[in-house]
């Protein structure tokens, strides 16, 4: 009964941080760069679950993974030579536009990756989930923060 109580309890978690880290919407500046990787992988995944469903498992378990890197790089990023008032501004809303720009772009990736073969694209997928390298990805970040105010000032 214990050993039971343990498993449900630690599923319970397990599923309050994963529903709290899947929050994709994006509110801030700050949201477009940390965020948008993981927004745009969401046609490519939904087209692999869908097509391939045996690779379900495996695909999951990579989107997890990279999803945690993603996540921990952006909390890692430095920002080398933003000041508080140039952070204010990365922490802006977004214009709704933008918003609405965004949703357009992820609807035609969702259509035009159904011309994909997804019995050699998901396999692939899974290989560059796998290989997501977070360093790289805090790099950019962080040179995409530098532009950004840059473009700003």
């Amino acid at each position: 009964m214990r050993l039971i109580k343990f498993i449900f309890i630690s599923l319970l978690c397990y599923c309050n941080v994963s529903f709290a880290e899947e929050n994709l919407t994006i509110e801030t500046n700050r949201d477009i760069f940390e965020k948008m990787p993981l927004i745009s992988l969401q046609p490519m995944l939904n087209f692999c679950r869908e097509k391939q469903p045996q690779l379900n498992v495996e695909l999951d378990k990579a989107y997890l993974v990279a999803k945690l890197k993603l996540v921990n790089a952006a909390k890692n990023v430095k920002y080398n030579g933003i000041s508080p008032l140039q952070q204010k501004e990365i922490d802006q809303p977004v214009d709704a536009t933008f918003k609405h720009e965004l949703q357009k772009m992820l609807e035609i990736m969702s259509i035009s990756i159904k011309k994909i073969d997804a019995e050699k694209y998901c396999p692939s997928l899974i290989d560059r989930l796998n290989n997501f390298d977070q360093a790289e990805f805090q790099r950019t970040v962080e040179m995409q923060y530098s532009h950004y105010i840059e473009r700003a000032m």
